[in-house]
C-alpha cells in the first residue's frame, strides 16, 4: 500500500470522537486530555530543571493551542487543536519518507492539502447511540491514520500518538459499556474460566 494523506473527513471523524467522548460525563475533560497528551509525548522537551514547572509548562503549550482557536470555536476549540495535531503527524511521516518530495512546488506536493476542521454530525451520533458498527468504522479509520502517519522516527514518542491512544481507549471503552454493561461481566485481573469445571474437551487438545 502506497502513503498517502488520510482523507479529511476521517481525521474529522477522530477528532470529533476524541472531543465528544472526553466531554461526556464521568470522562476525562478536553483541555485535561489534549493537557495530558503533552505531558506524557516524550518528544516534547521542557527548559525548565524543576519537575512541576516542566509539567506546568507542558500544560501551558495545549493551554495556548486551544485559546488560539476559542475565538472561532468557543467551546468547541479543542476539536481543530486535534485535528491538526493528527493531520500534522501524517505530514510529517510523508516528508519522512519522500524527502525528495520538497523539491516539488508547493502544490505539488503529496502532502499539500486545503483540510478545515468540520466537527462530523455522523460521528456525535455513533458515540450517543453507541453504535458498534460506527465505532468499528472509527477503529478503522484510526488504524488506517496510524499506518499512513508512522513514518518518521519520532511517532510514537509525539503528541499524536498519545491522541490515538485516547482515542482506541475510547472506542474500546464504549463497546465495553455496550457489550459488559452487567457487574458479572466486568473483569480485571480476578476471572473464574466456565468451561475448566464442565469437562468440556476441545478436539484440538487431543492431537
Amino acid at each position: 500500500m502506497s502513503a498517502h494523506l488520510t482523507d479529511q473527513d476521517c481525521i474529522n471523524a477522530l477528532a470529533t470522537f476524541w472531543y465528544e467522548y472526553h466531554s461526556q460525563p464521568r470522562n476525562e475533560r478536553p483541555g485535561q486530555a489534549l493537557e495530558r497528551a503533552y505531558v506524557v509525548a516524550k518528544e516534547e522537551v521542557s527548559l525548565k530543571k524543576d519537575y512541576f514547572e516542566r509539567m506546568e509548562d507542558f500544560r501551558l503549550r495545549a493551554t495556548k493551542w486551544i485559546e488560539a482557536y476559542e475565538p472561532e470555536y468557543k467551546t468547541l476549540a479543542p476539536c481543530p487543536v486535534v485535528f491538526n495535531i493528527l493531520l500534522r503527524e501524517n505530514e510529517r511521516s510523508l516528508q519522512a519518507l519522500y524527502p525528495d518530495d520538497w523539491k516539488q512546488p508547493i502544490k505539488e506536493r503529496m502532502w499539500a492539502n486545503e483540510y478545515e476542521f468540520k466537527k462530523s454530525s455522523t460521528v456525535t451520533k455513533w458515540l450517543s447511540d453507541r453504535d458498534p458498527k460506527g465505532l468499528m468504522m472509527l477503529w478503522q479509520m484510526l488504524q488506517g491514520w496510524e499506518y499512513q502517519s508512522c513514518e518518521h522516527y519520532e511517532f510514537r514518542n509525539s503528541v499524536a500518538y498519545q491522541i490515538k491512544q485516547q482515542i482506541e481507549y475510547g472506542i474500546l471503552n464504549t463497546l465495553k459499556k455496550i457489550h459488559c454493561p452487567n457487574d458479572e461481566d466486568k473483569v480485571w485481573t480476578s476471572w473464574t474460566d466456565p468451561q475448566l469445571d464442565s469437562h468440556v474437551v476441545c478436539i484440538s487438545d487431543m492431537f
